[in-house]
């Protein structure tokens, strides 16, 4: 289970390059296990061979010498085995199993001190192979033949060919592994970058983010996918965006907007000593024509005041629509007060001017308070309300103005 536990903790680079050597192993594995068999059989059979070879040899060349109980031509012909280094060592009985002569390739002493019972035949061990002829002059049996080999050069063999095996096993896991890391980058790096995207996405909430489709396969569709669900995300972001902060009927931006704005534009007056206006607009005879020429006319009517409202602004001025009728401007790095009165001017003689609404010739005014922060104002609602007064002001004075705040406006009347 913690094993299992473990995998699973791991990435998939790690799993499938995991995966790769223990498919890799268990390919092969049984093919060096099945070749390691082979060889050893075959070497095996190999020594046994050797040792039968051998043994008909010596039995040949040594049946006179048993049979006339020649001892040195004995011994002679069991010399020539020392061209044999596996041989170690090797007997010759008379048939009353008396040992009559005797080789050993390390020259001690024999250790057949008996012969073997009467029979061809051989005994194999893990230390050794032990072959026994019987002799015979022509058709006349005269004695025995036991030849002993040793398997120490089978094994060194058998150790170097596994020894083989292994490091070749070794070598080809290794280049199988190199080419499968190769391989699986090329899987995996797609999937790294989507985990840091959406990393990314999810920190910095950014979902105009893409992820690049390289491929066709279960990846690439998982790419379009997530590219997808983003574009999917940011749009109903947008559609979200849209309604908390613009106005649906002109397009402007709303009074949840201008709030952010305005309290933005304090607090860089009050940090950078900048000067940040408010101005309120209220619409003269708005109600009227909405009375009179129905609603559809009159959000026609707040569309072209919107537009009219904009073109007359700086491009990094803010007008929103706060109200059924009220709009307000936001004006940043205000140098001069003055200015801001002949911009009030501006839009009070703009929406003076006629509009043709549906054959409708139709005829406006515009009441507009300003105040300055930090002239009147040193926080955002304080200069709400110096711009409310202002305007309120402007239209005691009559239509078509537009009042600056002055501290005497709340003065009491006498």
């Amino acid at each position: 289970m913690k094993w299992r536990d473990w995998f699973h903790d791991q990435s998939i680079q790690r799993k499938l390059s995991g995966i790769t050597a223990t498919v890799i192993l268990a390919a092969l594995l049984p093919i060096a296990s099945i070749t390691l068999g082979y060889e050893y059989h075959t070497a095996h059979q190999a020594a046994l061979e050797e040792a039968q070879v051998q043994a008909n040899i010596i039995r040949d060349n040594a049946a006179a010498a048993l049979a006339f109980q020649d001892r040195p031509s004995a011994t002679e012909v069991l010399d020539t085995l020392r061209a044999s280094p596996n041989i170690a060592q090797a007997a010759l009985f008379l048939l009353d199993n008396t040992l009559f002569a005797y080789y050993a390739s390390d020259g001690t002493a024999s250790h057949l001190d008996q012969a073997p019972r009467l029979e061809d035949k051989e005994i194999v061990s893990w230390e050794n192979i032990q072959v026994v002829r019987s002799v015979h002059l022509k058709t006349q049996a005269v004695g025995w033949l036991v030849i002993e080999s040793n398997l120490e050069a089978f094994y060194t063999r058998i150790r170097l060919y596994a020894m083989v095996i292994f490091l070749s096993t070794l070598a080809g896991l290794a280049c199988a592994q190199l080419l499968a890391r190769r391989l699986i980058t090329h899987i995996t790096d797609p999937l790294s970058r989507l985990v840091k995207l959406s990393q990314h996405v999810s920190s910095q909430k950014d979902y105009t983010l893409r992820e690049i489709v390289k491929s066709q396969d279960e990846i690439g569709d998982l790419s379009q996918a997530f590219n997808t669900m983003l574009s999917h995300i940011h749009e109903r972001d947008v559609q979200l965006n849209q309604l908390a902060y613009y106005d649906n009927v002109t397009g402007l931006t709303n009074r949840h907007y201008f709030k952010e704005r305005a309290e933005q534009v304090v607090g860089n007056s009050l940090r950078y000593g900048s000067r940040g206006c408010l101005m309120f607009i209220d619409l003269d005879r708005f109600k009227a024509v909405n009375d009179t020429l129905g609603h559809d006319v009159g959000d026609e009517l707040l569309r072209a005041v919107a537009q009219r409202l904009v073109q007359s602004l700086r491009n990094n001025d803010v007008v929103c629509r706060i109200g059924g009728d009220e709009f307000a401007v936001v004006l940043e790095n205000v140098k001069n007060l003055d200015d801001v009165g002949l911009l009030a001017q501006k839009m009070i003689h703009a929406l003076a001017q006629p509009f043709s609404l549906r054959g409708h010739e139709v005829f406006i005014g515009a009441s507009v308070g300003i105040s300055a922060c930090p002239d009147h104002a040193g926080n955002m609602a304080e200069l709400l309300r110096c711009a409310d007064i202002a305007m309120y002001q402007a239209k005691a004075q009559g239509r078509g103005q537009f009042c600056t705040y002055s501290p005497h406006f709340e003065a009491p009347s006498l």
